[in-house]
């Protein structure tokens, strides 16, 4: 499983989607954590990094999170890593983030995940930036997806891009470039290469911006998605495909209270193979921070995904996913934190549906100005249209946080 996205993440990625709007997040808004251990970093020339580690254990009643798995205690370790420039034009910015959750009782359900990323932004003047970054991330496979009855176990993706946003009046234009590769190992690491793909983009947006509350933009991208075996199943479907997406929307401005991006079009990939229905369907991406008072802070979203499968007779997949969650300050040490998560994955061409509804609330209280006391509850349930796969999870945890 994925580590949670922290609060402060989410409000920072909200920001950094309006370029060259300067309508940004007010500083005021809460950033989801607290503040009496809020974390200085290590300077580091003209960087600044800042570590973090969070040790917990706990219980759940399904270690394996599959229709069968057992209950057990449970342990978790979590680094969380950052470095960013102080520079006064420009910004570098690193992370690395891992989770590590072992199972004393059933040590073959042990799972981890980890995450990184490195942005460089260059303001190449008032009116133009370029910003590239790459980006990594493992995972393991959900047991109960139908994706996992191939053996698959290892998730793998690796991704580049390359963006210029040059702004001429009221508009903002931007040109991307990017690359996502994605590679499917078992556990024995043997390559599942009927899934291995590189999916490649070119795209285009422009951004209004009048100054007003709303500001319209539109987007289209070109698509080219490539097999690394393009005859992986047993009656040799040739999955390569040529695609489109456009889409347009509206970005929210409404000073330090709500901010926020909303865009709804259509994508379409084109498989080559004429026996596979093409991949299609409407898209839906959004993120919102509203911050109903200086001590609460809502952030929602909503994302839109297509997925590669070597399934017989299916072109793939598209998974739509929201959330919310809630985030208030009792005091500056003493924050607590709640939400809801649901996500829907169709498969085309075959009749596989999966959803997963999650909720979870946590607290943290600081008890010195570099560690923390931390305790949660998490609920997960999984329904899928394959029989025998359907499961639900309950674990509660407690531990220590650790920063500078």
């Amino acid at each position: 499983m994925a580590p949670v996205r922290p609060f402060s993440d989410r409000i920072a990625a909200v920001s950094r989607s309006q370029p060259l709007s300067g309508s940004g997040i007010d500083d005021s808004v809460f950033g989801g954590d607290t503040t009496f251990d809020a974390p200085e970093g290590i300077r580091l020339g003209s960087f600044t990094f800042t570590p973090q580690l969070g040790l917990s254990t706990g219980w759940t009643d399904n270690t394996s999170q599959s229709a069968s798995g057992g209950s057990g205690g449970l342990y978790r370790i979590s680094p969380d890593l950052s470095l960013r420039s102080d520079w006064t034009r420009h910004q570098f910015d690193a992370s690395f983030r891992g989770t590590y959750t072992g199972y004393p009782q059933n040590s073959d359900d042990n799972d981890g995940s980890v995450a990184a990323a490195a942005n460089l932004r260059l303001d190449v003047s008032e009116a133009t930036q370029v910003t590239t970054g790459v980006a990594y991330s493992y995972t393991r496979e959900e047991d109960g997806s139908a994706e996992s009855s191939s053996g698959t176990d290892h998730i793998q993706q690796l991704s580049g891009s390359l963006r210029g946003t040059r702004r001429i009046g009221l508009v903002a234009a931007t040109a991307s470039l990017g690359a996502d590769r994605s590679v499917y190992t078992s556990d024995g690491g043997i390559s599942e290469s009927g899934r291995n793909n590189t999916l490649y983009s070119a795209g285009l947006r422009l951004d209004g911006n009048a100054g007003g509350v709303l500001s319209p933009f539109v987007e289209g991208a070109l698509l080219l998605r490539r097999y690394d075996d393009t005859c992986s199943d047993s009656i040799c479907e040739k999955r390569n495909a040529n695609g489109y997406q456009l889409s347009g929307g509206v970005t929210i401005a409404s000073g330090p209270k709500v901010t926020g991006e909303l865009g709804v079009g259509w994508r379409i990939e084109d498989v080559e193979d004429g026996r596979l229905d093409n991949l299609s369907g409407l898209i839906v991406d959004g993120s919102l921070v509203w911050s109903p008072s200086r001590l609460t802070t809502v952030t929602a979203g909503v994302g839109t995904r297509f997925e590669a499968t070597d399934i017989d007779g299916s072109s793939g997949s598209i998974i739509y996913s929201g959330d919310i969650r809630l985030a208030h300050a009792f005091s500056d040490r003493f924050v607590g934190e709640t939400g809801l998560g649901y996500s829907f994955r169709d498969y085309e061409g075959v009749s596989i549906q999966e959803s997963t509804l999650s909720g979870f609330g946590g607290l943290t209280f600081a008890l010195t100005r570099n560690v923390a006391l931390t305790a949660n509850y998490t609920h997960r349930r999984f329904d899928s249209s394959e029989d025998g796969s359907d499961y639900t999870e309950n674990s509660v945890e407690a531990g220590l946080r650790f920063r500078h």
